[in-house]
């Protein structure tokens, strides 16, 4: 007698899905998955949430976890800047404009807020390896109140000797003084913002300097030899050709700088950029079959110049740049948030600052830490953790997660990897699920659907598909929101 599978079952159990979430799932019938194996992104980052916890318990949580050891793995830390200089068109971070009596009082506040945490258990009981000054621009800050951050950061964090610490730029007014207070305080690594070298392309999104000028930058930086020098470009960019792409990606390689982001662009729903489009001041981004080609491009340019790719949409040229912090917070790993909007994770708990910078600022003088939102561990959040971490490597362990979690993964997983196999999204070999070029294009649906059909299962069904489209067309009036990665 044939024996029938957990999954299979769950299958058969399955036959009223609508043929929509079917397709979220599987992807569409096409003999050409890189541009079309789905009809948009699902979105920006796969993720099973956890509950909402109320608010009178949210302060009782985060001091509970904090009186704590926790456990001995690597930690990360994230510091939120939250101004800016100026407001790009495509950015869905922005929150405000710079303001010289704001800063000095919110750095302050910042400093406040990391000795105030200092001296718990918590952040005493193990080596912090990797931290993040995001925004925001947190190079809009003035050389003084970077030297002063810094410092506090050297102060009262447990640095591990080996950690890395990155400082988020760009290059519009980040003078040599920023520069100098920046390795002197002991970032060794900075993340400018590029999104293009062409002048065009730059200044119809909102980008300042010129191509001269970035370069210019660049090489000096370059120079130094004393940080890991890392650039974002963004493809699928209004005014930006494919030609204009593969200039953008060989520019990366010839200023010989230690590695860069190649991501897709993100129009989002409330941006400036979605508001000069519909007015038809810009032309529309690309449509996504086109931006899929765009990603093949790169791809292929970077592993011809042999730079090693560290995710589906990072590459490093040398030893020097480790893009840790990125893989640990994607893997779920401790990621302790401090300043207003800043976000992260504790034991599977994920907690927000506080956006409001007056509101963040009166609850620092009243000594409290600022929590405004949070999240519970969901059941299994280990295995999902390392789910998304992986599939965000362009592969899947099958054989190592099966035996770490006691799941048989991939039987439950065997409709998903029958069909996708098919589809030429996925390769299997020796217990990895690898993922082809057009499965490393469409990696957040395929990581979103394994989630959702984990958790489906688990349910007997019950889960609704976490499904946010997020690239539609631009010419029926639905906007694109296309995921970054």
């Amino acid at each position: 007698m044939q024996t029938i599978s957990k999954a299979d079952r769950f299958v058969k159990a399955m036959t009223e899905m609508p043929s929509t979430d079917r397709k979220w799932l599987f992807g569409n019938e096409t003999d050409n998955p890189l541009q079309f194996a789905f009809d948009a992104k699902r979105t920006v980052h796969p993720s099973v949430k956890g509950s909402v916890m109320p608010q009178n318990t949210i302060s009782s949580t985060w001091h509970d976890l904090m009186g704590q050891h926790g456990r001995a793995s690597k930690r990360a830390v994230y510091i939120h800047i939250p101004f800016c200089q100026t407001h790009c068109l495509y950015c869905g971070f922005f929150q405000n404009f710079l303001k010289k009596d704001i800063e000095d009082a919110y750095i302050a506040r910042l400093i406040a807020e990391l000795e105030m945490n200092a001296d718990s258990p918590f952040i005493k009981s193990h080596p912090i390896h990797a931290i993040y000054l995001g925004g925001g621009t947190p190079s809009a800050l003035s050389a003084k109140n970077i030297e002063r951050l810094l410092y506090a950061i050297q102060l009262h964090l447990p640095l591990a000797n080996d950690y890395e610490l990155t400082f988020e730029s760009r290059f519009h007014e980040f003078d040599d003084y920023k520069i100098d207070a920046c390795l002197n305080g002991g970032v060794n690594r900075f993340s400018f913002g590029v999104q293009s070298f062409d002048t065009k392309v730059r200044r119809c999104i909102g980008r300042i300097d010129d191509r001269e000028k970035i370069l210019n930058r660049l090489k000096y930086l370059n120079g130094l030899d004393n940080a890991a020098i890392i650039i974002d470009l963004m493809y699928g960019m209004p005014h930006q050709t494919m030609d204009v792409w593969e200039k953008d990606v060989r520019t990366l390689i010839d200023s010989e700088i230690d590695g860069g982001d190649l991501y897709q662009l993100n129009v989002y729903e409330d941006s400036r950029l979605k508001e000069a489009v519909e007015k038809g001041a810009l032309p529309p981004p690309s449509k996504t079959s086109v931006q899929a080609l765009m990603f093949e491009c790169g791809v292929d340019i970077m592993q011809k110049a042999r730079y090693k790719r560290l995710s589906i949409c990072h590459w490093a040229k040398n030893t020097r740049e480790r893009n840790l912090y990125n893989q640990l917070s994607k893997s779920g790993f401790v990621t302790i948030p401090f300043g207003a909007g800043a976000g992260g994770k504790i034991e599977g708990y994920t907690f927000f600052v506080d956006r409001d910078i007056h509101s963040y600022m009166r609850r620092i003088d009243a000594e409290e830490k600022p929590l405004m939102f949070m999240m519970s561990p969901p059941e299994d959040y280990e295995l999902y953790s390392s789910i998304i971490g992986q599939m965000d490597l362009g592969r899947l362990n099958i054989t190592m997660l099966s035996a770490r979690y006691g799941v048989e993964l991939e039987d439950m997983l065997s409709p998903l990897i029958e069909a996708w196999l098919a589809k030429g999204l996925i390769k299997m070999s020796d217990g990895f699920l690898e993922l082809t070029i057009a499965g490393q294009f469409w990696y957040v649906n395929l990581t979103q659907a394994i989630l959702d059909w984990l958790v489906m299962m688990k349910s007997n069904g019950s889960h609704a598909l976490n499904v946010n489209p997020v690239r539609k067309s631009l010419s029926n009036g639905v906007k694109a929101i296309a995921a970054q990665g």
